[in-house]
């Protein structure tokens, strides 16, 4: 994670991403020859740099762009060593790739807030990994803790955040006039969904956030997605709705659909229940192109090849989890058993890799208490369970 961070920091490799050149282009094709070993390292930094690339503005030059991200670097190390939290070590290690949204959040605070936010982002930062609690950040650096496993926000249009139908938060004048980012950051054990300004709902899966504005404004409607979010999207003829990852950005007009986004995830999928989307893949694809999803649809980013294939399938399969359950259909044991530690902040080991690849059809309640969950798998699955402690279980 050091040398990841190292990339931040040196400016060739920031200049190289962002405008390319011949020279630059030689340099890091024979660094990664002399050093394949941080070829994922790398590859990963450069994906988080072009999302930002995306955001950038007129208002900020190349040559502030690119001294920008040393400062984000220097000030979140800075707070890791004056906290000096060793659970905060522990928890990057475990979601790093949750974290290094910061980076890409930190580009978006300079375009929106201007560079005096840096402080307070890399604060936030430190702060907020490993909590397990819901956490909504406001663009005025508020920080509104949901103690509920299942939480709803709700946007209204005097300004008011109502959070579990019964607590209010109020935006400021001036907060309410400037356009700002918000955060909803939903922790592993947890659920929310979130009534955006424009009308659109979202609902987070567990290990999922989401940023978006205060507003919308202009011609389309952004947010930035890590984790699975299942969108109803409020038709807008004027303002398509966008959701950007790291790895695709997908566009929608008055839509439901699911979409799975998770960084430890080896693809990215993206389920169609009504209207149409479409989808586009980032980063440098010579013959990159659009992808337009129909109803039952499943688009698989495969971010080892970086292709994309479109099935059929049963879309209860993929959206069931915002209705409180999973429903499973000649599924893999192994990708149940994620879906479940996920939702429950539990670990689940498999005694044999080859039980991982079982398939098997059936239908959990997650309302349920985790081992009862765990027990209909199970039996569904004919494997044994066996507690280890309150969050580690086998399957054997």
């Amino acid at each position: 994670m050091d040398k990841f961070l190292n990339y931040f920091e040196d400016k060739k490799f920031v200049r190289w991403v962002l405008y390319p050149d011949n020279q630059l282009d030689t340099f890091w094709k024979e660094y990664l020859e002399a050093n394949p070993s941080e070829k994922d390292q790398l590859e990963l930094a450069r994906l988080l740099l072009l999302q930002l690339q995306s955001k950038k503005e007129s208002a900020i030059s190349d040559t502030a762009t690119v001294d920008l991200y040393p400062e984000i670097v220097a000030q979140i190390e800075q707070k890791q060593k004056r906290y000096k939290v060793r659970r905060f070590a522990l928890a990057f290690a475990r979601y790093a790739a949750v974290g290094l949204l910061f980076f890409s959040l930190g580009i978006a605070y300079y375009y929106f807030q201007g560079p005096g936010q840096l402080e307070r982002l890399s604060e936030q930062a430190v702060m907020l990994q490993g909590n397990e609690h819901a956490q909504l950040i406001l663009g005025s650096g508020e920080n509104v803790s949901i103690n509920e496993k299942e939480s709803t926000v709700e946007y209204q249009a005097n300004g008011k955040i109502i959070i579990n139908s019964q607590d209010t938060v109020q935006s400021n004048a001036e907060s309410s006039a400037k356009q700002e980012l918000n955060h909803l950051i939903v922790p592993f054990g947890n659920s929310s969904s979130v009534k955006l300004p424009d009308g659109t709902m979202a609902y987070l899966n567990a290990g999922s956030r989401l940023v978006y504005p205060n507003f919308f404004k202009g011609k389309s409607r952004e947010v930035f997605l890590i984790g699975e979010g299942f969108f109803e999207v409020a038709h807008n003829d004027e303002m398509s709705f966008i959701v950007q990852t790291n790895d695709l950005s997908v566009e929608a007009l008055g839509t439901k659909f699911n979409l799975s986004a998770y960084p430890s995830d080896n693809r990215v999928e993206t389920v169609l229940v009504e209207g149409k989307v479409k989808l586009r893949e980032k980063g440098f694809q010579p013959l990159k192109r659009d992808y337009i999803l129909e109803p039952d649809q499943l688009a698989v980013f495969d971010r080892a090849s970086t292709e994309i294939n479109i099935s059929e399938v049963d879309v209860l399969n993929y959206v069931s989890w915002h209705e409180g359950f999973l429903n499973f259909e000649s599924a893999e044991l192994n990708r149940i058993a994620k879906k479940l530690e996920r939702y429950y902040n539990i670990n689940i080991m498999l005694s044999d890799p080859m039980l991982g690849i079982r398939t098997i059809t059936g239908k959990l309640k997650l309302k349920d208490e985790k081992e009862r969950a765990l027990m209909v798998l199970a039996t569904t699955a004919s494997v044994e369970l066996v507690k280890l402690n309150e969050r580690t279980y086998v399957l054997r």
